[in-house]
């Protein structure tokens, strides 16, 4: 059931504090809370006025959204996985590369190695099933196999 509204005014007004509200919760990117206040039924006027305003402070903002995402998640994902992930998410290219060139500073070899070593793995005692199994899991976090291969 829509509400009514008597005014513009007044359903931008209501679109703002739904926009807060979402954000309240769990950071969102431009994409993602423009998706959710659409599907909510605000018209798409409606829409921009309420993330203009959420911008004005800063409370959307899609270099900080991709910045902790790097952050977070540069130890275990590739830099291919990560840019997957945003691109999914709505960021666009200019900002996911300005997140990952102010983020990230790892070498992915020395990331796979790391993985490596945190699941126990002897390249001299592993057998071929092995050497499968943890091809697979570094190629799920991103990695090239070329990359991998040369490590193992």
């Amino acid at each position: 059931m829509k509400k009514e509204y008597e005014s513009l005014d007044e359903m931008i007004k209501d679109a703002k504090k739904r926009a807060l509200s979402i954000l309240q919760r769990r950071d969102k990117t431009t994409k993602e809370l423009t998706d959710k206040l659409t599907e909510d039924g605000f018209p798409s006027s409606v829409v921009n006025a309420a993330i203009e305003y959420v911008m004005s402070y800063h409370y959307l903002d899609d270099l900080r959204y991709a910045e902790n995402y790097v952050r977070y998640h540069k130890n275990q994902k590739s830099k291919t996985a990560v840019k997957l992930y945003l691109r999914e998410k709505g960021v666009d290219a200019e900002t996911i590369d300005t997140a990952i060139a102010n983020e990230y500073d790892n070498d992915e070899k020395e990331m796979i190695r790391e993985l490596l070593k945190k699941r126990h793995y002897n390249p001299e005692e592993a057998d071929y099933k092995e050497k499968n199994k943890m091809i697979a899991y570094c190629m799920r976090r991103g990695f090239s196999l070329e990359d991998i291969k040369s490590l193992l």
